[in-house]
């Protein structure tokens, strides 16, 4: 049996047509080594393709996507791959852990109780954009910052200007943007905050040679420390479509959350981490940082949970089995994109058949159809086991929450697709706070009313022979996005 992560195990047919196919490029290419050097290199490809994509381990789709592709065009599909795929690194994942060591040495096991947990959830993201003013203006000694995208625009600028003056008084200032998400822009945007001492980093570029690990790698955490005490996180990037003083009906209906105390700094440690992988700087550099505690501020537990290509395992996604099959009650989840893995599905499916509410709420529209298009036949699935389906109307649902029995909430970054599960570099949290739930739940009652149920009508186009093969290309390819 061959494991796959999140979905099971493949059948023993699958696996011995999988090995059968293995063994027959290998008698091939050695063969060809004698007759014709450039078959010989096609049928390498066609090897390593094969390795790579079984090792991936993201759903036995993606061999699917994959045989076809490396069988006529094998180096070309080798070349991508090489730049593009897998799933881990071992090296980043030893940098990780020497930054866990490091802190570990300096202080104790990181604190997750005592917080002061508060959601920044306005219509129109002006309460969020107003903290991080807030929290800028009012930190003594560091800011730390990270977000995947920074927008040429007048949150982006503002932002920008406000880290650069705070630079100029001698406050340590840290800005990470991920390459792809911010392409370009912080090369001339942030040129004043270099100028004024800040430093300025972008996450894994794509170009070849230039970045670390698989160019398909990025960083989607968004991230805001502020002296170790006091932190941000949440889907909000910096720019208007999230954030703003004025009213939009363009911006994103989405939340962050403002989290005060020893959390804070496990989150910074998050951080540091990304930042020494993008440039190069070592662990103990940040010895002075690390040592430092926050003193208990409030009643809230916030769990903080890493997850990308430098951990060991999946964190996030292993959080989400252990409270989906513990589940009691009811599972509410909130997401932009809902194209979970097998396991998952199960659970939920699981759950729902068993009389727990469970409760998914997506855009009725998000920014990337095709995705749109690939969660049909899982809506439809989960509708038919009795769950709740919510289509939120107005603006695009940018959100990530999931609620688990009024007891445990999870927030962060990472949307419920295979993407922010197996391949991002995303943060999140589990927050166990009876008022933090309950605050949570009620914004959430709130989108429902703004919100229709899913209808027989979509139930029916959904059923077609062309919304069949619409969803089942758009599942293939949906865990390339």
């Amino acid at each position: 049996m061959v494991p796959f992560r999140g979905y099971g195990r493949l059948t023993r047919s699958t696996t011995l047509a999988l090995l059968a196919t293995l063994a027959v490029l290998v008698a091939g290419w050695t063969g060809l080594l004698k007759d014709n050097t450039l078959k010989a290199i096609e049928t390498g490809c066609q090897i390593y393709v094969l390795l790579r994509v079984m090792r991936a381990r993201i759903s036995p789709a993606y061999l699917l996507l994959w045989g076809p592709l490396t069988w006529y065009f094998p180096i070309p599909s080798a070349l991508v791959l090489f730049l593009f795929g897998g799933r881990k690194h071992s090296s980043l994942a030893d940098a990780k852990k020497e930054v866990n060591r490091v802190a570990w040495r300096l202080s104790e096991e990181p604190d997750f109780g005592g917080n002061r947990f508060h959601l920044l959830g306005d219509r129109h993201g002006q309460d969020t954009f107003g903290e991080l003013r807030r929290q800028i203006k009012g930190a003594k000694r560091r800011i730390s910052l990270s977000t995947y995208i920074l927008s040429d625009d007048a949150v982006g600028r503002e932002i920008v200007n406000l880290l650069t003056a705070r630079a100029k008084e001698g406050i340590e200032v840290r800005l990470l943007v991920d390459a792809i998400g911010s392409f370009g822009i912080p090369l001339r945007l942030c040129r004043p905050l270099r100028r004024a001492g800040g430093k300025v980093a972008r996450f894994n570029p794509a170009l070849p040679m230039q970045g670390k690990g698989s160019a398909n790698w990025r960083n989607h955490r968004k991230i805001a420390v502020f002296d170790g005490t006091s932190a941000i996180i949440g889907g909000q990037n910096l720019g208007l479509r999230y954030m703003g003083d004025r009213p939009s009906n363009r911006r994103f209906r989405d939340c962050s959350f403002l989290i005060e105390g020893p959390t804070a700094a496990a989150i910074e440690r998050v951080f540091f981490a990304d930042w020494c992988q993008a440039t190069d700087e070592t662990p103990m550099s940040f010895a002075t940082q690390l040592r430092e505690r926050s003193p208990h501020v409030g009643p809230a537990r916030v769990e903080v949970i890493s997850s990308g290509p430098d951990c060991e395992g999946d964190p996030l996604w292993e959080t989400y089995v252990q409270l989906f099959s513990n589940c009691k009650r009811s599972i509410t989840v909130v997401t932009p994109y809902f194209i979970p893995d097998r396991t998952l599905f199960t659970l939920l499916v699981t759950a729902a058949h068993a009389g727990r509410h469970v409760k998914i709420m997506v855009p009725r529209r998000s920014d990337h159809r095709l995705l749109d298009l690939a969660r049909r036949w899982y809506l439809r699935t989960l509708r038919e086991a009795g769950a709740e389906i919510h289509f939120f109307k107005p603006d695009v649902l940018h959100a990530k929450l999931v609620i688990v029995d009024e007891e445990h909430l999870v927030v962060g970054s990472a949307n419920l697709d295979m993407r922010s599960l197996f391949l991002n570099y995303e943060i999140g949290a589990v927050v166990r706070d009876p008022a933090a739930v309950a605050e949570v739940g009620a914004l959430i009652a709130g989108w429902e009313t703004e919100s229709t149920r899913y209808t027989e009508d979509l139930y029916r186009r959904s059923r077609t022979l062309t919304g069949r093969i619409i969803e089942a290309v758009s599942k293939v390819i949906s865990p390339l996005l």
